[in-house]
């Protein structure tokens, strides 16, 4: 099944976007591959960050799909590849993809913790967004889940684009 991108991604500032406003738009920025100046390659990386002195970009973060995390000088990166905006729950890289899960997992449970009794339209909203961007099965399992998560885990699969 081919991932769902979210945005096109069209340059190293998209990518800073995302990644700064990650909390509202959720997901991640994978490339099919990025390749160094070395010659070194790396298959589905996600990048994690992109940092700047202003407006000048100077070096990049990224998960490999081993595990891996690389900070490099943009200098020394030769390509980034089909750079796309996913869910969670679409990425290819399985080892970023289980870690950032279960971050988002334990914040939700968190979050809910936090509101319990009061579940506001801001907070409904909330929720719902981060099980759409981790899936609906990532909080399936959870034990004692607060009843706004069991809801929205049953009414989110049905969603049609």
């Amino acid at each position: 099944m081919e991932a769902i991108m979210i945005t096109s991604i069209n340059g190293l500032q998209d990518i800073h976007t995302v990644i700064r406003n990650e909390r509202k738009v959720g997901g991640a920025v994978e490339a099919e591959r990025i390749r160094l100046c070395s010659g070194e390659e790396y298959a589905y990386p996600v990048i994690t960050s992109v940092d700047t002195d202003g407006k000048t970009i100077y070096s990049i973060g990224f998960f490999t799909n081993d595990g891996t995390r690389i900070i490099a000088n943009i200098s020394e990166v030769a390509q980034i590849s089909q750079p796309s905006h996913k869910w969670l729950k679409d990425l290819v890289n399985t080892n970023y993809k289980s870690f950032k899960i279960g971050q988002k997992v334990n914040y939700l449970l968190r979050l809910c913790e936090l509101n319990e009794g009061s579940a506001t339209s801001i907070f409904r909203a909330e929720v719902e967004r981060i099980v759409e961007d981790i899936g609906a099965d990532s909080i399936a399992h959870v034990k004692n889940a607060h009843p706004i998560l069991q809801h929205s885990a049953k009414i989110l699969p049905m969603r049609i684009a």
